[in-house]
């Protein structure tokens, strides 16, 4: 069914008022705006005087009507629908409108993108729909056919929310999510499926947890309680991703070589070897991680001591929506 919501606020205008077209006052269409992230950005803009409108995805009649009624139209659907939805609306485009995606990745989106003829920024805000604040939070931009001053305002009015822009090119994003995404996320991945395999009872396991495997297991259970086709496609769609998964099967082969020759010695020069090639890092980040696993282990032991029971089914709080958190 076809939907479609308009927000129009009147709110600080100030960071974005400069010569350059797609403004404060500008139409913003967002396809996909009724997910998490649409609805996020849907407020942003509104909030700063622009004339908001949203749709499903699903809609094809409204998403046309969208298209051509807007200067700026803002794709924020799932990875893996992003191309066709972009392909099929590339064609009612127009010279003097302004296509963006909140996609994880940018080649293939932005790209479809740049059929059209109008002007192109790819953006991939590294958080997700539910925060409370843009404050501190990361937004790569990808401003790959758009005039400088007409960016220019774009980018200040996303720095004037507190948002720290990364701005790179489409290759460079992508290779970077390779690390940032594909390795981690299949390292995730993987240590689920062996959990499973082996049949480990996760509860038990809490019952001999360090602070560390606790904080390890949290952050491997926030990742499966979201959207699985989310995470396929990240991990499938990226163009780098052979070369990761290979640099993966090399390294557990070398470990297991070690552990069947009992060889010591290779497996504390290889973790020395990594060790340097962190530098500086380590350190920082021993320092910061201990302050977060005091803060999780005392607020364990406050709900313990509360009779607090961890929540079984609070899915209602799991974003779903197929962008990335």
């Amino acid at each position: 069914m076809d939907r479609c919501i308009t927000h129009t606020e009147a709110g600080d205008r100030g960071a974005g008022e400069a010569d350059g077209r797609w403004g404060p006052g500008s139409k913003l269409g967002i396809i996909g705006g009724l997910g998490d992230m649409g609805r996020l950005f849907a407020r942003f803009f509104a909030a700063r005087g622009y004339q908001v409108s949203v749709s499903d995805p699903a809609g094809i009649e409204r998403n046309e009507a969208l298209v051509r009624e807007s200067d700026l139209v803002l794709f924020a659907v799932p990875l893996h629908h992003t191309t066709a939805i972009i392909r099929a609306l590339v064609p009612i485009t127009r010279p003097g409108q302004l296509l963006m995606d909140l996609t994880s990745l940018k080649r293939q989106p932005v790209e479809e993108m740049l059929r059209s003829p109008a002007a192109v920024v790819g953006l991939h805000p590294m958080f997700g729909g539910q925060v409370g604040s843009f404050a501190g939070q990361t937004l790569i931009a990808c401003p790959v056919r758009i005039e400088d001053r007409d960016w220019a305002v774009l980018k200040r009015l996303f720095e004037a929310s507190g948002l720290r822009i990364k701005q790179c090119t489409i290759e460079e994003h992508d290779r970077m999510m390779s690390i940032v995404q594909v390795l981690f996320h299949v390292n995730t991945m993987l240590v689920g499926r062996v959990l499973r395999e082996l049949g480990v009872d996760i509860d038990q396991t809490l019952e001999y947890t360090s602070p560390s495997y606790l904080l390890e297991m949290d952050l491997l259970g926030r990742i499966f309680a979201q959207n699985s086709e989310l995470y396929a496609a990240i991990t499938q769609l990226n163009p780098h991703t052979g070369e990761i998964l290979e640099a993966m099967r090399e390294a557990v082969t070398s470990y297991q070589d070690w552990y069947r020759a009992r060889d010591l010695q290779a497996f504390i020069a290889d973790f020395q070897q990594s060790s340097s090639h962190l530098g500086p890092f380590c350190r920082r980040a021993y320092r910061e991680s201990s302050e977060i696993l005091e803060y999780v282990v005392r607020r364990k032991h406050e709900l313990r001591l509360n009779g607090a029971q961890p929540e079984a089914d609070d899915a209602e709080k799991v974003p779903q929506s197929g962008i990335e958190p």
